[in-house]
């Protein structure tokens, strides 16, 4: 484990299911002082919506804001400034950070592609360390590899008992729907299943009606509009032998759901069939769907799970993430 005793670090962070604290928490279990920015910071309807089309609109406002919890916090230095996606840091933020902390090591890790966040690309020249989880952006703008990780809620030995063989919990966005019901139908009867489609709110789904055909017979009984507890996901993963994973299609980078299924010991089945080219892949464990035409041999579901040697899963657990990022910050 890297040593960040006595460090002073600022962590720039959106609130993302609880990631956002099990990476605080991480970093502070290491030895270091952490304070907070809000990336994504405002959560009225109409800030959310300007956040994700306009973001150029509400940069002001987030600049104010971090000003503001920076004269709060008070900090004489940081040695570390951590940004994780950053999509509300502006450029003029980050220059100020820089005059004001000139000594402090910048790092950016993104976990989303770059194709749905460019306007990061215009504030890679003010760090010096850039991560991220997405193969095609690393290629395209030079950022390091380095997928994501599992948190310890996902750590768990391998269970022999199981009461689905295939579990799905996810928001219906992009074609999942379609991909589970042609899946669900195609299944042994025999096989037992668990699928929790999330949708926002009801008008959504209305929506979906009008603009995806696979949706226009869906029924408001295949859905749920209140999100999972993080508690009931994990029970929901305990209980299943396989963990379906549909990434979105515009997306090449291994999800979370890959990784907490593997810190889980449980098998995956995934739509990404670019999983084949890591380290972990193992077709004892791993089934690639094809999205358009998704079967599943029986067997594999039937089959027991490969262990994978203890080196892999430290390197995708938390604490692995954490070394690799930090590794020019801290102490061995």
């Amino acid at each position: 484990m890297k040593s960040l005793e006595g460090k002073r670090v600022l962590l720039v962070i959106p609130k993302f299911f609880g990631y956002d604290q099990e990476i605080k928490s991480e970093i502070e279990r290491r030895g270091a002082q952490v304070d907070v920015l809000p990336d994504r910071p405002f959560n009225a309807p109409m800030m959310t919506a300007l956040t994700k089309f306009k973001t150029g609109l509400v940069l002001p406002f987030a600049d104010n804001l971090y000003r503001k919890l920076l004269v709060q916090y008070g900090a004489s230095h940081y040695d570390i400034i951590f940004v994780v996606n950053g999509q509300t840091l502006s450029s003029d933020m980050l220059g100020s950070l820089r005059v004001s902390f000139p000594n402090a090591r910048f790092i950016l890790y993104m976990w989303d592609s770059m194709e749905n966040r460019k306007e990061v690309v215009a504030n890679l020249p003010y760090f010096d360390e850039i991560f991220s989880f997405d193969p095609q952006s690393s290629r395209q703008y030079g950022m390091n590899l380095r997928p994501l990780f599992y948190s310890k809620v996902f750590e768990c030995p391998a269970q022999q008992g199981f009461d689905f063989h295939l579990s799905f919990v996810g928001t219906a966005h992009s074609d999942r729907y379609s991909v589970v019901n042609h899946l669900s139908q195609g299944l042994e009867p025999t096989l037992s299943t668990y699928w929790y489609l999330f949708l926002q709110a009801p008008w959504v789904l209305n929506a979906y009606r009008i603009l995806k055909p696979a949706m226009r017979k869906a029924k408001r009984e295949e859905f749920h509009f209140t999100p999972m507890e993080k508690g009931e996901l994990r029970s929901i993963f305990m209980r299943s032998k396989a963990i379906l994973d549909i990434e979105h299609p515009n997306q090449c980078g291994l999800t979370m759901r890959t990784f907490e299924t593997m810190g889980a010991q449980k098998k995956l089945v995934t739509t990404n069939a670019l999983i084949a080219e890591y380290d972990f892949f193992d077709t004892s464990n791993i089934c690639i769907l094809d999205r358009k035409n998704p079967k599943i041999p029986k067997d594999f579901l039937e089959s027991p799970l490969a262990p994978l040697a203890p080196d892999i899963y430290r390197r995708y657990s938390i604490e692995g993430w954490l070394d690799e990022i930090t590794q020019n910050c801290g102490h061995s």
